[in-house]
């Protein structure tokens, strides 16, 4: 749970120096070509790979607090941040779980195509390749209903036992067949002919590029899927309730610091991806807000752009490099990491990577 706390002044930009590993966003990372100015182009495979399970509660949500008059500005970390309204009172968020929710089945699930996919009973072999798919089935207590997926699935450390039927864009449809699935899951569509023709039932629902809280409904449908929509529902709750979390503390500030976020080979997320949504619910203003999707800057554009905050899972390549030595970010050491792959995943610990970053950037304002 996060608090409020009083002792804005005592933040340093002492947090932004916290030397962790960014998870899988580099291991698909694109090769680094003669970088561009700035160039729209396709992400990086990491991007495009999909996304623990936790105590889910159901929130008794404060009155959002009265707007007043611009209070002075708040040093956070060194940062100046101006608010548009005090700071809300806190209040802890009551332990309570709606009436348990009974499977039904049939079970209609809308795909990719716009078509029905009919489930007369729980689907019990589950061929996910999906990394998001897998975290939300383990979320709920079903993660033993997958028999197979990709290479790239990490978590939890339970999937290293999980057999490999393919990388995330090749599959192996005989080893598929012969696990006897009963749906395979897929967020891309190249091979979705192919297990059809193969006589398996398959679902293909493309991976969440944007509009994250949209993750709770995808849980909701995988616990009517397998049968759990109770486990389903109160993680989906949770997932909404730590997302209000966040909304309640960002509310007073009006704006936060110029960030520019390193996926590799200095590709960038801009408008209309995941990141660029978390930048918005923790006030950041994206550095790569002018570009659509994930482009590839230059050394040269990001030196001008000037940021504030660096994020990159290898700080020493800015720290290192006296190209960019006057950058902002670079000269007040708020070059940071963040500790898990979460971001990288649109599954149910993405809002745990909103929280490692909303501490890192704002430390005065979020705690443990």
């Amino acid at each position: 749970m996060f608090g409020i706390k009083n002792a804005f002044m005592a933040a340093t930009v002492a947090a932004f120096a916290l030397a962790l590993a960014l998870g899988c966003a580099s291991d698909a990372a694109p090769s680094q070509p003669q970088p561009p100015a700035t160039a729209v182009a396709a992400p990086p495979a990491a991007a495009m790979n999909m996304s623990a399970p936790v105590e889910p509660r159901a929130p008794s949500l404060p009155a959002p607090a009265e707007p007043a008059p611009t209070a002075a500005p708040l040093p956070v970390g060194g940062i100046e941040v101006a608010l548009t309204a005090p700071t809300p009172t806190w209040h802890p968020f009551e332990t309570s779980f709606p009436t348990p929710i009974p499977a039904v089945f049939p079970y209609s699930v809308t795909d990719a195509n716009g078509e029905e996919v009919i489930f007369e009973k729980p689907a019990e072999r589950i061929v996910a390749f999906s990394s998001a798919a897998v975290e939300m089935l383990f979320a709920i207590g079903e993660g033993e209903r997958v028999i197979a997926t990709h290479s790239y699935v990490a978590y939890p450390p339970e999937t290293e036992s999980i057999t490999r039927v393919g990388d995330a864009f090749n599959m192996d449809i005989e080893a598929i067949v012969a696990l006897e699935p009963d749906l395979v899951y897929i967020f891309f569509g190249r091979f979705e002919e192919d297990l059809e023709q193969a006589g398996l039932k398959t679902l293909h629902i493309p991976t969440l590029s944007d509009d994250f809280p949209q993750i709770a409904d995808r849980i909701r449908m995988w616990g009517g899927v397998v049968g759990n929509p109770d486990a389903a529902e109160r993680a989906a709750l949770d997932f909404e309730r730590r997302v209000r979390e966040v909304e309640d503390v960002m509310r007073p500030i009006a704006e936060g610091p110029l960030v520019f976020q390193n996926s590799g080979g200095y590709w960038t997320p801009g408008r209309g991806t995941l990141m660029q949504e978390v930048f918005d619910l923790l006030k950041l203003k994206n550095a790569a807000a002018d570009i659509e999707g994930y482009a590839q800057l230059s050394p040269e554009v990001i030196v001008e752009k000037n940021p504030t905050i660096i994020i990159t899972s290898d700080p020493d390549e800015f720290y290192g490099d006296p190209a960019f030595a006057n950058v902002r970010a670079v000269r007040n050491r708020a070059v940071i990491s963040l500790p898990s792959d979460s971001l990288s995943i649109a599954g149910p610990r993405f809002m745990e990577g909103v929280e490692e970053l909303a501490r890192l950037v704002y430390p005065g304002l979020f705690g443990e």
